[in-house]
């Protein structure tokens, strides 16, 4: 558990639960799907949706959430921590989310590889490393470090109870992209054949 991240919630949590007539309650996350292999843990607060995942294998793992009264205050801001636990390094990451949008990209920091690029748009987020992440990268700013910043989450137009759903995945190389060094390799052999 990052100890960080825990006390940032707490925080959270606690300062919302005295200034507002009721207890503070977080975008709630109802379940998880995908990979059973692949592990959430949730780290919400009010106006933040926080998690971690740990990546055994690169199933897409979808994470539906319930809006609350105070997640409407202002856009939700969205951070995460991406585990990859596979033993075969990230060359790319998807975020999508259905019934919510981004309002502002964030940053995204590997640890060990080399960030390529970002592209993103209202309901996706495409990460490409240049030099593959073998171990962990950071989606948003979970460990509230002063040169990154959080993706946001346009809370506009949503109501109490109203439910999104956030899906994380790694593609999958194209089949052309998988048959590509195959061909390569059968035409180097092709050639030695030829000459011996």
């Amino acid at each position: 558990m990052h100890l960080a991240k825990f006390t940032a919630a707490l925080v959270a949590a606690l300062a919302l639960s005295f200034t507002s007539a009721g207890p503070a309650n977080a975008a709630l996350l109802l379940n998880t799907s995908g990979s059973s292999a692949n592990t959430v843990t949730d780290y919400s607060a009010p106006g933040a949706v926080s998690f971690d995942l740990d990546l055994q294998n690169f199933n897409a793992t979808k994470l539906r959430f319930e809006i609350q009264a105070e997640d409407l205050l202002g856009p939700l801001s969205l951070n995460a921590i991406v585990r990859n636990l596979s033993g075969v390094p990230l060359n790319h990451f998807h975020v999508n989310l259905t019934g919510i949008s981004f309002l502002s990209a964030g940053s995204a920091t590997p640890i060990f590889g080399t960030l390529g690029g970002v592209n993103s748009g209202l309901d996706y987020a495409a990460i490409t490393f240049a030099l593959p992440e073998p171990a962990e990268f950071h989606f948003g700013n979970p460990l509230a470090l002063a040169d990154k910043t959080d993706w946001f989450l346009d809370t506009r137009g949503l109501a109490v109870g109203d439910t999104f759903v956030i899906s994380a995945d790694v593609p999958e190389p194209s089949s052309l992209a998988l048959l590509l060094p195959a061909l390569c390799m059968a035409g180097l052999m092709a050639r030695r054949r030829k000459k011996g």
